[in-house]
């Protein structure tokens, strides 16, 4: 079960043979330039996941006086953009070997600009649900491929580190965003402004395409194999483990961060601007917990370090729970630390047991199970507030389902597969 070498695979599951891999080539360590590209790649994973999913919790508060929502309706939003990135990874599975990766990706990143202009010019609640279900619609786009693109020609020793180079990218990015947003409000002497956000970030993505554009102008990556559907996940060992692990995650996480503005708004009394800052302290644990975690995957392997970092979760639902400036922000850093690097380590699991044009089918297939946990998530935590009053149970709720992970990850197999 423990044994970390190829053999342990089943050898049914892989392709026999180089000859049937013309475009594999031997591997050879990440050079100064490889290292470069990578860092570009992530740029994307800013504006799928960054701009396109993090910065509406950020400015959620600020929506929900503006347009009058509920509990529920701000938990929605959450639940639309899950919902739509699940609809987007079942669309990219079944490109995935009608278009090349570089090509998906760029798709993504375009639909994504173009929910970010829906959400800046956003007037109506309508609007702004619609600007949030593009942003995930693109969002599958970018994920399902990035990896794909980073991880090319990259030993398995150093998986870990390049896919936690992914998520450190965003933290980086979530650092940005929050003292932007407080800025910006301080010079329209606006602690309310939100679409002036959005319109900002547009533009970057505009920056950021042009940039991956040249980057990936000669990218050979070759068109994916079409998978099996939702049955490509059974190429994985301990696969029933590994789905209930991350529905487990896709629950909490649509919902940690959702609703983590409001509590400390409306249920503790803090500061807009003290709560505005907690995501820069978010996304710096982001940084530092992914590549920390990343590296630490690779000698400790990922189930242990994947158990570890949802264990560390868990604690975080708890310290929301307190309440106290000095709790939000342990909980802010700990989550940022903790969740941010769930998605690389999961997607280096998945990496690690199957060959690189094997990738997107299965991580696909695993994601389509993420999507309904992360569309019930927000929902639900929504409609707890709403019912009890305060997020209180909400956070109770998450931090049992994060135990729960932590249990799932702590029974998954270490295989790794070095081609």
């Amino acid at each position: 079960m423990n044994d970390t070498s190829s053999s342990s695979v089943d050898e049914g599951s892989f392709p026999r043979g180089r000859a049937q891999f013309p475009f594999v080539f031997a591997v050879e360590p990440i050079t100064e330039m490889s290292w470069a590209r990578v860092i570009l790649v992530t740029l994307a994973g800013v504006v799928s996941h960054t701009f396109g999913r993090s910065t509406m919790p950020l400015l959620l508060p600020a929506i929900a006086d503006d347009l009058g929502l509920n509990a529920t309706t701000s938990g929605a939003t959450g639940s639309v953009n899950m919902a739509a990135y699940l609809c987007g990874v079942i669309a990219v599975t079944y490109l995935a070997n009608r278009l090349a990766p570089a090509l998906l990706l760029k798709f993504g990143l375009w639909i994504t600009m173009v929910g970010l202009v829906a959400l800046g010019t956003a007037q109506t609640t309508w609007q702004v649900m619609a600007g949030t279900g593009l942003a995930g619609l693109g969002g599958a786009g970018v994920w399902l491929t990035m990896p794909v693109i980073a991880t090319a020609g990259v030993p398995a020793t150093q998986r870990g580190a390049v896919m936690g180079s992914l998520t450190a990218t965003m933290g980086m990015a979530s650092i940005v965003v929050p003292f932007a947003t407080s800025g910006l409000r301080a010079v329209v002497n606006d602690d309310g402004a939100w679409r002036e956000i959005w319109l900002i970030e547009t533009v970057a993505t505009a920056i950021i395409l042009v940039v991956l554009y040249t980057v990936l102008r000669n990218d050979a990556s070759p068109r994916l194999p079409l998978g099996a559907g939702i049955k490509a996940i059974t190429r994985l060992q301990g696969w029933k483990t590994a789905v209930f692990f991350y529905m487990a995650f896709a629950f909490v996480a649509a919902s940690w961060f959702q609703f983590f503005g409001l509590s400390l708004e409306h249920d503790h009394h803090l500061s807009r601007e003290f709560t505005t800052h907690m995501w820069a302290l978010m996304g710096a644990g982001g940084v530092f917990g992914a590549v920390m975690f990343g590296r630490l995957s690779d000698r400790l392997g990922r189930p242990r370090t994947m158990c570890l970092v949802t264990a560390l979760g868990a604690t975080t639902c708890l310290l929301v729970l307190v309440g106290d400036r000095w709790a939000a922000a342990l909980a802010a850093a700990f989550y940022g630390i903790s969740a941010m690097a769930v998605p690389p380590l999961t997607a280096a699991f998945v990496r690690d047991q199957v060959d690189e044009r094997d990738f997107t089918a299965v991580f696909g297939a695993m994601t389509i199970f993420y999507g309904p946990a992360s569309v019930a998530g927000p929902i639900t935590g929504g409609v707890l507030a709403d019912v009890t009053g305060s997020y209180q149970l909400t956070y109770v709720l998450l931090a049992v389902t994060f135990a729960f992970a932590a249990l799932a990850a702590w029974r998954l197999p270490r295989v790794v597969n070095d081609r």
